[in-house]
């Protein structure tokens, strides 16, 4: 055997190893950002208590959440892009810890608004789902993708099954301010330390003359192309369907007379699901058209959000967990592919972000929408059913206006 066949067999499990080792590092950081949301969602009730504030007062803490999201998220797709996706999440490691802690110390509700609201929003965006897109688009083969970034998503879907049960029953025995406080430590020390060792550092790769700035004509081509807007049209039911979980589910839930123990069994089914769909939306997308795909999940989403306003108990609770379960991720992980497969890799962290920007302020619309509906009405089924509608909507755009094929957009090959 000649050297060079023996190099490169020596290569092969390291650069295996190193794919692996990013891939369970990000993962972690995904899991555990998905607490800066569960944990609202969880002491959503009793904070709005605490800051004497109704529900559609304290909703603007949320509302505000929901926009920042939307506003930084083609900023770290950008810096992304320009720097590399690791400096970026070591970047949201950072933000997550002062915010929750600046959360957990001040006692002013505006004070709680900006560090929760603005910080810790700028940080999960930059801990989440654009640059770990780009994170997985640098490191990963093209043909593996799609289950790469569902194993990374998941992390989010089994942060929901292991940690928001633990947000639940802590509500016994620990004050929201102390949970608060010991996920900002966790962010800012173990999370950030295996960041720095253990993620590659892909700046170099930026550096060469294919990373140049986009012109303004090929950002108007594409800002303008049929694909981004029926993209981020569908992707805007996403965030008007995924808000009303992620903040006034579990008080849906509370207001139907449901049991902390019953609610923390529903969230793991909810959990359960949302995992599965991660992985079964990867395989998929890696394999067959996407916008049959997405499409299908936001079909999927319309069924159990009618579920859910039909039949307010706990069956209904349970079949409603399940199929809004299965289509979480789905609907993510298909723009998601769909998007690094169809644009130029120098310009789709600040594309798929401008397409996440999208997808908050639907998420910002249903965020307050609900909380008002709730404090003139008494109850959310008014929203349940607008948000239902609006994800029948998605999946007819994604059907009769997203194109079937994507266009690689402004990519020298």
């Amino acid at each position: 055997m000649n050297p060079r066949d023996q190099n490169l067999i020596r290569t092969v499990p390291v650069l295996s190893k190193r794919i692996l080792q990013t891939i369970l590092v990000a993962f972690a950081i995904v899991f555990f950002s998905s607490s800066i949301k569960n944990i609202f969602q969880v002491f959503f009730v009793s904070m709005a208590e605490s800051f004497d504030q109704t529900r559609g007062g304290f909703a603007v803490s949320a509302s505000v959440f929901m926009v920042v999201f939307g506003i930084a998220s083609p900023v770290v797709g950008f810096l992304a892009d320009h720097v590399g996706p690791k400096r970026v999440l070591i970047g949201g490691l950072q933000a997550a810890g002062i915010a929750l802690l600046g959360g957990a110390i001040l006692s002013n509700y505006w004070s709680f608004v900006l560090f929760y609201g603005v910080v810790a929003s700028f940080a999960l965006a930059a801990m989440t789902y654009v640059p770990t897109g780009i994170l997985v688009g640098q490191s990963v083969p093209k043909k593996y993708t799609g289950i790469a970034y569902a194993t990374l998503t998941s992390g989010a879907a089994i942060g929901f099954i292991l940690l928001s049960p633990a947000w639940v029953f802590a509500q016994e025995y620990f004050h929201w301010r102390q949970v608060f406080f010991v996920a900002g430590l966790t962010f800012l020390l173990p999370l950030q330390i295996l960041a720095i060792q253990y993620l590659p550092d892909a700046q170099s790769k930026q550096s060469n003359p294919a990373s140049k700035l986009a012109t303004m004509s090929e950002l108007r081509d594409i800002f303008t192309s049929q694909t981004f807007f029926a993209l981020s049209l569908s992707f805007f039911g996403c965030g008007v369907t995924m808000a009303f979980v992620d903040i006034h589910m579990i008080a849906h839930f509370q207001d139907i007379f449901l049991t902390p123990p019953q609610i923390a069994v529903v969230m793991m089914i909810f959990g359960v699901s949302e995992l599965i769909s991660g992985f079964v939306a990867g395989w998929f997308c890696d394999r067959f058209p996407k916008e049959y795909i997405i499409a299908a999940f936001y079909g999927l989403r319309s069924v159990s959000l009618l579920l859910l306003a039909t039949m307010p108990n706990l069956s209904g609770v349970i079949m409603f967990s399940i199929l809004f379960g299965l289509s979480y991720m789905g609907t993510v992980i298909g723009t998601s592919t769909y998007t690094l497969s169809a644009f130029a890799k120098t310009n789709r962290g600040l594309v798929f972000g401008f397409i996440w920007m999208i997808h908050q302020l639907g998420a910002f619309a249903s965020t307050q929408l609900g909380a008002n509906s709730f404090d003139i009405f008494g109850d959310y089924h008014l929203v349940i059913m607008i948000v239902g509608v609006v994800s029948t909507l998605s999946m007819v755009i994604s059907l009769v206006i997203l194109p079937p094929t994507p266009r690689k957009f402004l990519e020298k090959r």
